[in-house]
């Protein structure tokens, strides 16, 4: 009987044993998932921390883009703006240019118009204060009678060979060379005392001229025909 009550409590002894065991590994296993979802609560709170954080950054990178491309695009409308105003500018210039070279041009159109009026007036006063044989001279016979007066005049007498309305020549008595005179409007002709011209002077009249100018183109200033001879002098 003692034998087995021993074996009893040998047996309610290893029991308990095992119940302490299994008591010391639950608790064991319910401290190890605690912990492990305390660590798990941890990590999870740190994700979502960093989550906002990287939320906040990109919604301040977004605000900086935006700033960035409204700042972009004032500055796309200001060059805008000033290529409108260089455009405007630019065909400005361009017509004041136009505008210039048209002025230009008429003002050269009228200096040359000026140039060649000039040139025509010269050579029209060329031709008045220097009349050539042949050809009537343009200037009043009254100014051309007192510019003769004022060079030194000169007496011939001889017969007429011939005349025309631009000249007569004149052979001079004693043997002289035949003189050409130059006649115009200016030349004053007496015929027999009266007023006459130089198709009065036939071919052997005597004549008595005053003339002036140099010795290869005199001007006659005055001819009186002392009368008319109907043969040549021999």
């Amino acid at each position: 009987m003692e034998r087995m009550a021993m074996a009893g409590r040998g047996w309610t002894l290893g029991v308990s044993a095992a119940a302490l065991l299994i008591a010391a590994g639950c608790q064991k296993q319910g401290g190890t998932q605690g912990g492990s979802a305390q660590k798990q609560g941890g990590d999870q709170q740190a994700t979502a921390s960093q989550s906002s954080q990287q939320a906040e950054q990109s919604s301040k990178q977004a605000a900086d883009a935006d700033k960035k491309a409204a700042d972009a695009q004032g500055k796309m409308a200001s060059d805008q703006k000033d290529v409108r105003e260089a455009q405007q500018q630019l065909t400005e210039t361009q017509q004041k240019a136009q505008q210039d070279q048209s002025k230009a041009q008429q003002s050269e159109q009228q200096a040359s118009q000026a140039s060649q009026q000039a040139q025509q007036q010269t050579a029209s006063a060329q031709q008045a204060t220097q009349p050539q044989s042949g050809q009537d001279t343009q200037q009043p016979a009254g100014a051309q009678q007192s510019a003769q007066a004022s060079s030194q005049q000169k007496d011939v007498s001889g017969q007429i060979v011939s005349a025309s309305a631009q000249e007569i020549v004149l052979r001079q008595g004693g043997g002289g060379p035949d003189l050409r005179l130059t006649v115009g409007p200016q030349t004053s002709v007496m015929v027999g005392g009266q007023q006459g011209s130089v198709s009065d002077l036939k071919e052997g009249t005597q004549v008595r001229a005053s003339y002036s100018g140099s010795a290869d183109r005199p001007q006659a200033i005055r001819i009186e025909a002392q009368g008319a001879s109907s043969g040549k002098q021999q």
